[in-house]
């Protein structure tokens, strides 16, 4: 997976937003959030997902916004969430509740992970 970390910015955040749903009709993988002063975007490793991310990593810098770049790579499980590594044994024996449900659907690893790794100094 392709990672591009972006310095927020509303107008460029807003315009890749478009560009992404332009070609969302494509076989394309990518995943775009902000949290916390920073745009991260998500490419799967196809060749069309990865020139995506790369041309918005592209973008951001010809606009002076901070970008950096990375590949996804192996963590320990220690890493994740407690409350993920928890749900994700009892539901090796058990369906879940809802509540757990509830749970899980309020969490992301991604930004979770990212908070530990990287900032947009």
């Amino acid at each position: 997976m392709l990672m591009a970390v972006i310095e927020y910015n509303f107008t460029y955040y807003r315009n890749i937003i478009r560009k992404l749903s332009r070609v969302r009709k494509k076989v394309i993988h990518v995943d775009i959030f902000a949290r916390g002063g920073a745009i991260y975007i998500m490419g799967l490793d196809d060749e069309f997902s990865a020139s995506f991310v790369y041309m918005a990593y592209l973008r951001a810098k010809e606009k002076g916004l901070k970008a950096s770049l990375m590949y996804a790579r192996y963590i320990d499980e220690s890493i994740l969430p407690e409350e993920v590594r928890k749900l994700g044994e009892v539901w090796l024996s058990r369906r879940l509740k809802n509540e757990e449900i509830e749970t899980l659907k309020k969490l992301t690893i991604t930004e979770y992970i990212f908070d530990k790794w990287c900032r947009v100094a």
